[in-house]
């Protein structure tokens, strides 16, 4: 490379580092941890902020508070200096300090006294000292609260027949780092079968398939991080009617109700039938009418000879007894008159 090119393009950088020093003398520098600030709940945490400013009569100190995953756009004041005044319009005022006070000697810092879960989040730290208007003055700092798992939750069917698959779950709705949850059976010389046995220790499930009886008992949920544990439990009955054994026993009882239900209506139709019959008025005969039985005129009727034959034959028994001769005699002339 041609070396007066090098040579100008040295002043060149030279001359630039000369007006960006010259400008910073009225810059405004905040320095903030780059890793979140981890404090265990119930306790106090500083939350560090340092800046490099000469501090004037327009300076001013703000801190934002973005509560949980919400953005640093999002977050509200929680804390104000200005004029040698402080304010502090949150509802943590009363567990909210500066470590230095009054903060103009570089040093911002807050301390947040008996810390609770909802003071994890974003801080954010802001320094304004007009006419400093380079430089970086604002500074993001990420605050975690550690505590012990909360007491989980138990949830599950309590009520499986042989041979079904049941499944329960654990939660507890705070923790951090965030919990382990383990099973066991309690009074239960044998560890859960593997076989059986499906469980997420991240998400807390257990699903036990294929249940026979011996996997009836109370279960315990254990939640677990380095700060503590806490537990819940429920128990499960397992019944000795198989699934199978259940559906073969509704459908014969549906089948048996089928049968019952076409009996009653068989019952009530016959029951209308009779009762309709009763209450038919019967049909009276009249002369001119052609009965089915009468016989055509002309026509010998076997059946009136028969009768013929035993009307003389009467005749011939009474009057061959002495004592009636008489008597018929008298009838047969009343016949003939």
């Amino acid at each position: 490379m041609d070396p007066h090119v090098v040579f100008w393009k040295c002043r060149l950088s030279c001359f630039l580092l000369f007006i960006w020093s010259s400008n910073c003398v009225v810059c405004v520098e905040v320095t903030v941890p780059l890793d979140p600030v981890m404090q265990q709940k119930g306790s106090h945490v500083d939350i560090p902020c340092r800046y490099k400013t000469s501090v004037g009569k327009n300076f001013v100190l703000e801190w934002r508070f973005a509560g949980g995953s919400k953005a640093p756009d999002a977050g509200t004041q929680i804390l104000y200096f200005a004029n040698n005044m402080l304010y502090k319009p949150s509802e943590q005022a009363d567990r909210l300090s500066l470590l230095h006070e009054p903060p103009t000697v570089g040093d911002a810092s807050i301390r947040l006294n008996n810390i609770r879960a909802s003071d994890a989040g974003t801080y954010i730290c802001e320094v304004n000292n007009p006419p400093d208007f380079y430089g970086t003055g604002v500074g993001l700092v990420k605050l975690v609260v550690l505590m012990p798992p909360s007491t989980p939750v138990c949830k599950g069917s309590t009520s499986s027949p042989i041979g079904s698959d049941v499944t329960f779950s654990c939660n507890s709705s705070e923790g951090v780092p965030t919990p382990i949850y383990s099973w066991t059976l309690l009074d239960s010389k044998q560890p859960l079968p593997t076989s059986n046995m499906v469980q997420n220790q991240q998400k807390g499930t257990l699903m036990l398939t294929n249940l026979t009886l011996q996997l009836s008992g109370t279960y315990r949920c254990t939640a677990t991080n380095e700060f503590g544990h806490q537990s819940c439990q429920i128990s499960l009955h397992v019944t000795g009617i198989s699934k199978a054994g259940a559906v073969a026993g509704a459908l014969i009882g549906a089948i048996l109700a089928l049968f019952l239900l076409g009996a009653i209506v068989l019952y009530v139709l016959r029951y209308r039938r009779n009762k309709m019959a009763k209450k038919k008025p019967q049909s009276e005969y009249s002369g001119n009418e052609i009965r089915e039985d009468a016989t055509a005129p002309g026509i010998f009727d076997p059946k009136e000879r028969r009768d013929s034959k035993s009307e003389s034959h009467l005749l011939e028994d009474v009057s061959s007894r002495p004592e009636s001769v008489s008597t018929t005699k008298s009838q047969l002339k009343n016949f003939v008159v």
